[in-house]
């Protein structure tokens, strides 16, 4: 009965509906490039920021980021058959600029000083207190 219950459950997720391979390699994916020495050679180290492991290292950077584009169509094909979601690259053009923020009533009230006393809006003290924590 649990063998039975288990593989209704693996088939449900196999069921997860997705675009075609085309459209996920077709969107804005991210990398990050480092140069690593490994066993005394220099290597070019990419990694699709969206799927962590997904990860070559080669002599040349054009021949690593042809691998990566190879290795990241197969770890989504492979997500694809095993039913597993596929994260998606953020784009700019998703958000609008507005996030509704709950703080205690206390918070609330030392940003607003915060802001009447330099004279710039709420909005702009939390923008400049985010750009100082994520150093933008």
């Amino acid at each position: 009965m649990i063998n039975f219950l288990v593989g209704d459950y693996m088939e449900m997720q196999k069921t997860e509906s997705y675009q075609s391979l085309g459209y996920y390699l077709e969107l804005p994916w991210t990398y990050t490039v480092e140069m690593i020495t490994q066993e005394g050679k220099l290597l070019y180290s990419v990694r699709v920021n969206e799927l962590p492991k997904v990860v070559t290292r080669h002599v040349q950077i054009e021949e690593a980021m042809e691998v990566i584009k190879k290795d990241l169509a197969v770890a989504i094909m492979a997500r694809m058959e095993e039913g597993e979601p596929i994260p998606v690259p953020m784009v700019p053009e998703q958000y609008k600029g507005n996030i509704a923020y709950r703080t205690s009533k206390s918070r609330h009230y030392t940003i607003a000083k915060e802001a009447k006393m330099r004279g710039i809006s709420l909005s702009k003290v939390l923008d400049e207190c985010v750009d100082m924590f994520i150093q933008v």
